[in-house]
């Protein structure tokens, strides 16, 4: 092979290196984008207070919860002047999890980008992250943020379908919990009890059947 047929390939090579550097960088300045107001104000009322919403906890990728539609989980939402949301779930314990972690964390809301898009492609859909939350096992009301904590959540919620999904990642012991596709119904946390209650007798009934009773 010549060497200009080599500096050709060369060149079309860092042609292409340079296009896909440029577009993933012109990706994650599009994910800094705060959504339109109008999502932000549909995503305050869907996300406010106390939410009940299905949850599976998994340790080193073994769901702890067992049954297939996961545990009811009370989780709170509030939010700062600035348009960020605070995630809370306090003492969070289900199945046979070894422990109880209380997780805050501090969220910003984004556009979604293409590859969001490509996941997603229904009108509504936003995303939100937070990084470094803060993570006890103690039971105390942590701050909502704790550095180099490397705690986190991203997830996605629908402000026209009231579609939320989204994981929290403790970095502790492996511990994740996973929030699956599902709607949100504000009404589920009339009925906490009664449906926390009634996955605890499942569960005793899923251990019996399968020997850890």
């Amino acid at each position: 092979m010549s060497s200009v047929v080599k500096k050709i390939q060369y060149i079309v090579f860092l042609i292409f290196a340079l296009f896909a550097v440029a577009s993933c960088s012109s990706d994650d300045s599009l994910t800094q984008e705060a959504p339109a107001d109008e999502y932000v104000a549909k995503a305050k009322e869907l996300l406010n207070g106390d939410v009940v919403l299905s949850t599976k906890a998994t340790m080193s990728g073994v769901d702890k919860t067992h049954l297939a539609n996961g545990c009811p989980t009370k989780f709170n939402f509030t939010w700062k002047e600035d348009g960020t949301m605070t995630l809370s779930l306090v003492d969070f314990t289900v199945g046979s999890m070894p422990l109880a972690v209380t997780f805050k964390c501090n969220t910003k809301f984004m556009k979604l980008n293409s590859w969001d898009k490509d996941e997603r492609p229904e009108a509504g859909w936003i995303k939100f992250q937070g990084k470094n939350g803060n993570v006890t096992t103690d039971g105390e009301d942590p701050k909502d943020c704790q550095a180099g904590s490397g705690a986190s959540v991203e997830g996605y919620l629908n402000v026209e379908t009231k579609q939320i999904e989204f994981i929290v990642n403790y970095n502790l012991m492996n511990v994740r919990t996973e929030t699956f596709k599902q709607t949100i119904d504000k009404n589920r946390i009339n009925n906490f009890d009664t449906e926390f209650e009634q996955y605890e007798k499942d569960l005793l009934q899923w251990k019996k059947d399968n020997g850890e009773a």
